[in-house]
C-alpha cells in the first residue's frame, strides 16, 4: 500500500514539474517576441524566469528527496517488530532554562 502511494506522489510531482517547464518556455517565448500588442506581453519574460526557477528547484531536490525517503524506509524496516521510532524531546522556547526564583534584571 505504501509503495502505491509513493508512486502516485511521484507521478503528481513529475506532472507539476513538466507543467512548470512548459509554462516557463511559453512565457519566455512570449516575452522575447517582438509582438507586444498588449501590456501583458511584457510580463512574459519575468514570469517565465520565475517559473523556470521553480522548475529548476524542483528538479534539483527530486533526487535528494528520493534518497531521504529511501533512508527513512530502510531505518523503519530495520526496527525490531513492535518497536516504535524514537520521538525527539521537545525543545523549550528561548533555548535555556532559568530558575523561577530569579526575577531580577540582567
Amino acid at each position: 500500500m505504501s509503495n502505491e502511494n509513493s508512486q502516485t506522489g511521484k507521478v503528481g510531482g513529475s506532472k507539476l514539474k513538466y507543467v512548470l517547464l512548459t509554462l516557463a518556455l511559453i512565457e519566455l517565448a512570449v516575452g522575447l517576441s517582438n509582438a507586444r500588442a498588449n501590456v501583458f506581453f511584457y510580463l512574459g519574460l519575468p514570469l517565465g524566469t520565475v517559473l523556470l526557477g521553480l522548475y529548476l528547484i524542483i528538479q534539483s531536490f527530486e533526487k535528494e528527496s528520493a534518497r531521504f525517503d529511501e533512508q527513512n524506509r530502510a531505518a523503519v524496516l530495520a526496527l525490531p517488530t513492535g518497536a516504535t521510532p524514537r520521538q525527539p524531546k521537545p525543545v523549550q522556547a528561548g533555548g535555556t532554562t532559568r530558575s523561577s526564583s530569579h526575577h531580577g534584571s540582567f
